[in-house]
Order: C-alpha cells, then sequence, then structure tokens
C-alpha cells in the first residue's frame, strides 16, 4: 500500500483507564514532573526501551516520543514500526515505450520504517476516558498499539491509601474502543454501498454427526449484494432478511460497506439492530501542505493540527 504525500486517513477513539484496585484514585493522563501520570509511564518506558512489541513476522513496533502541549491540552504520541526483512522499494518511470525500473537499497544497519501519530485530548471526556485520535498507517492500528499500553501500565504502580488509610499500590488497565460516527442511511446517501451480508452460528441444527471424532464449532454463510441496495423497496427487504436470520437463531451479523473514499468495512449488528440504525467507526481524510515522509524522526505540528481539529468535533 502507498502512502500518498499530502493526505493522511485518521479514526477517533477512546482510551478507558481505570485503577486495577478498585478503591484506588485514577492515574491522571498529565501530572506535575514529580507526581504518578500516564505520560510519566510513557516517558519512563521510553527511556528504558520498554514501549515497545516484537511481532510474529519480526517488525518491531515501539513509541518513540511524546509531545505535550499544555495550552492546547493535547498529549502527542510518535510510533514506529521497523521491518528488517522488508522488501527494498523499486521506482519505475516509462522512457518513450521502454520501462526502466531503479531499486532503492538500505545500509546494512538499516530497517524499513513507517511512523504514525496518536493525539490524546488530555483532559476526560468521562470517567476513566480520554478522546484520542490515531493517524492510519498500515501495520500501526490499535490491534499493535494497545497491548504496548497495557503493559506499560501494567508495569508502572503508584501507591494509594486503601480505606483502612494504609498505604497500597496498584496499577492501571487500558482500553481502547473506536467512535462510531457514521450511519449506514450517511454512507449511503454518499455514494457508498453494501457488497456482502455474513451470517455466523454455533448451533448447527443440521451438522452432520461425526460419531464422537470431532464436534461442530460455527457454520457461516455469506451472501453478495446483488443491485443497488438504496431504495426503500430493498432496505426493507434487507431488514426483513436479518429478522428472519435472527428467528433462525443467527448468532451474530456482519455487514460489509464499500465507501465512497475507497475503503471498506465490516460491521457486526447489535442483536436488536436494524440495519438502518447501524453506526459503525469511519475515518477521515485530510489534506496537509506539506510533503509528508513514510517516518518521521520527531512529532510534526501539521499532523498534530489535524488530530486537533477532528478531536474539535462533537
Amino acid at each position: 500500500m502507498f502512502l500518498e504525500k499530502h493526505s493522511r486517513f485518521f479514526r477517533r477513539y477512546r482510551f478507558t483507564i481505570r485503577p486495577r484496585a478498585k478503591s484506588a484514585p485514577a492515574l491522571p493522563l498529565v501530572a506535575a514532573p514529580t507526581e504518578y501520570s500516564v505520560k510519566d509511564a510513557l516517558e519512563k518506558a521510553i527511556r528504558n526501551k520498554k514501549a515497545e512489541a516484537v511481532q510474529p513476522n519480526g517488525d518491531r513496533v515501539e513509541i518513540v516520543a511524546t509531545q505535550h502541549d499544555q495550552a492546547k491540552g493535547l498529549l502527542t504520541l510518535l510510533l514506529h514500526r521497523t521491518s528488517p526483512t522488508a522488501a527494498d522499494p523499486s521506482y519505475r518511470k516509462r522512457v518513450k515505450d521502454k520501462i526502466q525500473v531503479r531499486h532503492g537499497t538500505k545500509d546494512q544497519d538499516e530497517d524499513q520504517a513507517v511512523s504514525a501519530h496518536l493525539t490524546i485530548r488530555t483532559k476526560a471526556s468521562a470517567p476513566f476516558t480520554y478522546d484520542f485520535v490515531l493517524e492510519e498507517i498500515p501495520g500501526l492500528s490499535m490491534s499493535v498499539i494497545r497491548p504496548i499500553f497495557g503493559i506499560l501500565l501494567r508495569d508502572y504502580e503508584f501507591p494509594y491509601l486503601d480505606k483502612k488509610g494504609e498505604e497500597q499500590a496498584t496499577y492501571s488497565t487500558v482500553r481502547a474502543d473506536g467512535v462510531k460516527s457514521e450511519g449506514l442511511d450517511s454512507a449511503l446517501k454518499k455514494k457508498s454501498s453494501l457488497s456482502y451480508i455474513t451470517l455466523v452460528r454455533t448451533n448447527i441444527p443440521d451438522a452432520p454427526d461425526s460419531d464422537g471424532l470431532a464436534e461442530p464449532q460455527t457454520e457461516k454463510i455469506k451472501y453478495k449484494i446483488v443491485g443497488d441496495i438504496n431504495t426503500k423497496d430493498r432496505r426493507e427487504k434487507l431488514n426483513n432478511f436479518i429478522t428472519r436470520a435472527r428467528k433462525a437463531d443467527w448468532d451474530d451479523i456482519y455487514i460489509e460497506i464499500n465507501l465512497d473514499d475507497d475503503r471498506h468495512r465490516t460491521v457486526k449488528l447489535d442483536r436488536e439492530e436494524e440495519a438502518s440504525e447501524i453506526l459503525f467507526v469511519r475515518s477521515e481524510q485530510v489534506a496537509v501542505s506539506v510533503e509528508l515522509k513514510p517516518c518521521s524522526h520527531d512529532v510534526l505540528d501539521e499532523i498534530v493540527s489535524c488530530c486537533e481539529k477532528i478531536l474539535s468535533k462533537p
């Protein structure tokens, strides 16, 4: 996948950071230098080279820097993903009727790298909860970033007084959830489309008898949407189909949405949800005037400004 020079995609999330001990106070996101905070945990982990995780393929994901803008109430993290085994990039051009290809090379001690910014609003939006925006870069999704947060916060113990007034120590747990910001009706009006419906269930009424050799786990069936779904009649048929699937004991229903920005989302329907009520997490593309490199050494103010604008939206 190629990264564009003058634009990036961003996605909104929420961190929920709670103390492991229920009677302990929440660890603040930022605090004075001599006090305990999430920011202090991050910076200590970076200094000790523990704000990182090696992926199954040998790639390394790490938090390499933090930047706190107290005036704007933003804490930004810079993340890198490096690959020691990635193939060197190639470049091509057409000269008259011939194609010429040039291969890039790296030094012996270098790894290919990409970077992403994660900007958090330091004012809690709810108890234990902080809104943040992640710059979407292939290989730097929340699925690989959140475990790093979990480990470094688990290793960062802080003291508190229990109900008896005795000093104890605890740590923080973290969860990250995408902020659902787009409805299906709105997406379809923007020239998005539905492509597939997938049904999944664990109660399989007609599963072949294996005579004790094996046990059935899940049954899955995938339907391809035929024709335009964006009409009243077709939408009613979609809702009726979902209702019949629920009555037939299908546990999970997934809808694949092709978005107008050439991306797609697979959305799981809640038990009582109709298709028209679906909300899903959508990425937002933002253009920037400066040329963006695949990997940056420092936090980029242009990217932080993009995140700030997205965080300022309701």
